[in-house]
């Protein structure tokens, strides 16, 4: 019997028969089908097992990596401030980490997976290396800016305080950088950052005090060397012309401390000196006056343009004005020309017009040649921009400034200041001037005005903004003088009524009085308004947001004068007209039946009631001529439908603020209705037809009581347009309304009679009450004059006929009786005369020759 060999699984060659044999084939198959798998299954396994380490070895790997990341930030927080040795410290201790690491983890790998780990933990190494060496630079650079920072930055701010004594600070900081305790590369590095940052220190200071000249150096320059070359540099004084000088030509001397001295014999100094008179000079004297002689145009002239006329103003203290226009012109060969032309030495002159037509050259010198480009551009950007603002708010404070002397004091201000302030351009100028002259206007006017109201012969149209607006300044300016509140009270009420004007702060505290939740306060200004409305009805009833004021007023005199209530009772019933509670009470009053019953009886008659003033009353405006002629209400059915309506509403809402007392209601309601309502002498209905807005209730009366000046200002500008009328007549339309609800005078379309047909003017008419006080005024004072006459000429004809009836009587020749009698003769005779007088005054009587020429004789 053959055995199965342990690795081939092939049948020996000899076996037993056929048949037996081939039953022991068939067992001998089968063994050698489970060897061979059971040797497939082993390679397997091995296979996987080195897989398996594998796989463990990246877990492994992956905790690795993130133990080392955390080893890395706890190393990176427990290092020293300077970071010094942080990088070779940690690495030490990463490789000693990676060897123990290898050593556990790498048993048992296949060749090409220790290979690929091996190198995993290189890269993991080259990695935490990098970022410790960037940790260690960051950390290093940041404790040596620190440490030289220190000493720096009290030096940097100094030098942005004064840069007077610039190179000692400057050297003071390259001093604190070689006594930093680090590598001499780093302090090489930053001995070069120093020179930078001290010269934009620099600039920073001279921005703060001369923002046009700073941005000017930043850019190269060779005026200081063309002075330099012209002047030349003396240690000690010499007498020029007009001044002792030493320097660059200087006849003053800049200290290191930022003063400046006049130069007197037995000074000297030295060229460092020279250089901060000249950086003085160019800065803050004859550079920026040239500067400012040219303005903007400055900017666009070239650096070698730029140096040649500094060093003219230097020599000259200024430029001269034939070079300033030729700088207008912006031909570079007319400025040349200029320069050239000037009479003071003439070489130097000629020097510099070379330099300006580009035919010479001057060595430019840059002060900031330490400061990189791309920063200087960045300061340039930033300083121009902050340049605009300052020039935007001192042009805004100096607007400011002087609007407010104009307001207060505008006789302090003067023309020539404002002209020439530099400042200003001038639209500014041209504003301010005209408001100074309106001010002055105004404030001549505020004079004028106060002394008329002292004089009583104020008067304010109450229409006119420009009189208004005086009214308000004159009110204040007498108010300010008032120094307690009884003082104010009579300055108010004696402003009112002097000028029949309510002061737009009168205005305001009656409209805040009118709309106080305190009664005390509400009556005081009801109280204040009722003597207003009197002493100037006219501003009262017209004064933007009064309506609630002149509300108010009624209610209140209905309140204290119809139902008797004190003025705190009145006050307190009026702020009760918004309390929720009291609505509701006055709507119940407005609903209940006997309430609704008078409301529906309102009829026309009640309406001709309140205007018809009794049969033989006397008509308006006419003194005293009887009226038999009833009242009608409207014109038509239509209209005195709409008149009654409107009296309801009325008198319902007067009915609701009275509480449902009527006497108290009807009286309201027919105070407001009267305000609107009525009839006029001007209407072209008749005097005796109610309509709306008539303009007698909408234009005051004038001094004399009536509204005659209406009438007769409308003939005038009548016959102003050619048109003669034989009467004239008002009548309210849209615009009527709309001016009234407004404020504004009133408009009414004119109608007029002329042989005998009435015909419309296509233009309104608009009266003018202060022409019409003014006019009846004039009336008063000739009627005066003339009773004034007439009383000296009946005092004198009285002395004459008592010196005729002595003369009489003496004359005389008889007894007393007979010189009596003789004196009534001598009477009647004389008062015959002044009849037959007074009858050729009325009647003149032409008298025709005695004898001849075409009869009349006797």
């Amino acid at each position: 019997m053959s055995y199965v060999g342990s690795r081939s699984g092939r049948i020996a060659p000899s076996g037993p028969s056929v048949s037996v044999g081939a039953a022991v084939a068939d067992a001998g198959q089968a063994l050698t089908h489970v060897a061979y798998n059971l040797n497939d299954l082993a390679a397997q396994e091995a296979i996987d097992t080195r897989n398996k380490a594998g796989f463990d070895l990246e877990t492994k790997m992956a905790q690795f990596r993130d133990a080392e990341e955390q080893a890395f930030n706890k190393a990176r927080e427990e290092a020293s401030e300077s970071g010094i040795g942080f990088t070779r410290q940690f690495i030490e201790g990463y490789q000693k980490r990676a060897n123990d690491f290898v050593k556990s983890n790498f048993t048992g790998l296949s060749e090409g997976q220790d290979a690929q780990s091996r190198q995993a933990l290189l890269g993991l190494g080259n990695s935490l290396y990098g970022k410790a060496y960037d940790y260690e630079q960051k950390s290093k650079t940041l404790f040596y800016d620190r440490t030289t920072n220190q000493g720096l930055d009290t030096v940097r701010t100094q030098i942005k305080n004064n840069a007077a004594p610039y190179e000692e600070l400057k050297r003071q900081g390259l001093a604190a950088i070689d006594a930093a305790d680090m590598p001499e590369a780093w302090k090489a590095e930053r001995r070069a950052l120093w020179e930078s940052d001290a010269a934009e220190s620099k600039w920073q200071w001279k921005f703060s005090n001369n923002p046009q000249q700073a941005l000017a150096d930043l850019k190269p320059s060779g005026t200081k060397n063309l002075i330099r070359k012209e002047e030349g540099f003396r240690a000690e004084p010499y007498w020029d012309t007009n001044a002792w000088r030493i320097g660059y030509g200087s006849d003053t001397v800049t200290l290191p401390d930022g003063t400046h001295v006049p130069v007197k014999q037995g000074m000297k100094i030295s060229r460092e000196d020279a250089e901060r008179d000249l950086q003085y000079r160019l800065n803050e004297r004859e550079g920026a006056q040239a500067r400012r002689q040219i303005g903007d145009q400055w900017s666009s002239l070239g650096a070698g343009v730029q140096a040649a006329l500094e060093s003219v103003a230097y020599n000259y203290g200024s430029l001269p004005n034939s070079v300033v226009n030729a700088v207008r012109t912006g031909d570079v060969e007319a400025i040349a020309s200029a320069v050239e032309a000037l009479p003071a030495n003439q070489d130097r002159r000629k020097r510099e017009a070379a330099i300006i037509r580009g035919s010479a050259s001057v060595e430019m010198e840059d002060e900031y040649a330490s400061i990189p480009y791309d920063r200087r551009e960045q300061l340039a950007a930033w300083g121009q921009t902050q340049y605009n603002q300052q020039l935007v708010q001192q042009r805004t404070a100096a607007k400011d400034g002087y609007n407010l002397l104009i307001a207060t004091q505008p006789d302090q201000v003067q023309e020539s200041v404002i002209l020439q302030d530099p400042l200003l351009d001038n639209g500014d100028k041209a504003t301010l001037i005209n408001s100074l002259n309106a001010a002055r206007k105004e404030n001549a006017g505020v004079s004028e005005l106060i002394g008329a109201i002292a004089s009583g012969n104020a008067s304010i149209n109450p229409f006119d903004p420009t009189q208004t607006k005086v009214a308000d300044k004159a009110y204040e300016k007498m108010l300010a003088a008032a120094t307690t509140p009884e003082q104010q009270a009579v300055v108010m009420s004696g402003f009112v009524a002097g000028s029949g004007y309510v002061p737009k702060k009168v205005q305001a505290e009656l409209r805040r009085g009118a709309a106080s939740t305190n009664p005390t306060d509400v009556a005081q200004a009801m109280q204040a308004a009722s003597v207003i409305q009197k002493n100037a009805p006219i501003s009262f009833n017209g004064f933007e947001g009064g309506d609630t004021v002149r509300k108010n007023l009624d209610l209140y005199r209905t309140y204290t004068e119809g139902m008797g209530l004190s003025p705190d009772e009145a006050g307190r019933k009026i702020i009760d007209l918004n309390d929720p509670e009291k609505v509701r009470q006055r709507d119940a009053i407005l609903k209940s039946e006997p309430v609704k019953k008078v409301l529906k009886d309102v009829s026309a008659s009640d309406v001709a009631a309140i205007f018809d003033k009794g049969w033989f009353s006397p008509a308006p405006d006419v003194g005293g001529v009887p009226s038999q002629e009833a009242v009608k209400v409207g014109v038509n059915t239509e209209a005195e439908a709409a008149i009654v309506a409107d009296y309801r509403g009325i008198l319902e809402e007067s009915i609701a603020e009275t509480g449902g007392d009527m006497d108290a209601a009807r009286e309201l309601a027919d105070t407001r209705f009267s305000r609107n309502y009525g009839v006029s002498e001007l209407s072209p209905l008749g005097s005796s037809v109610v309509i709306k807005y008539p303009p007698e209730k909408v234009y005051p009366a004038a001094p004399d009581g009536t509204h005659d000046y209406i009438r007769e200002q409308t003939v005038e500008a009548l016959k102003a347009e050619g048109v003669t009328p034989d009467a004239i007549y008002l009548q309210a339309y849209g615009a009527t309304a709309e001016d009234v609800k407004a404020g504004r005078p009133a408009r009414y379309q004119v109608f007029y009679e002329q042989e005998g047909k009435l015909q419309s003017y296509f233009l309104p008419f608009v009266a003018d009450p202060e022409e019409g006080k003014t006019a009846a005024k004039a009336k008063q004072e000739q009627t005066l004059r003339d009773a004034e006459s007439r009383m000296i000429e009946n005092r004198d004809r009285f002395a004459r006929d008592r010196a005729a009836d002595q003369r009489s009587y003496d004359e005389t020749q008889g007894s007393d009786w007979m010189k009596a009698r003789q004196m009534q003769a001598d009477q009647e005779r004389r008062r015959q005369d002044a009849s037959l007088e007074r009858l050729r005054g009325e009647n003149p009587i032409t008298v025709g020759p005695m004898n001849g020429g075409g009869g009349g004789g006797y």
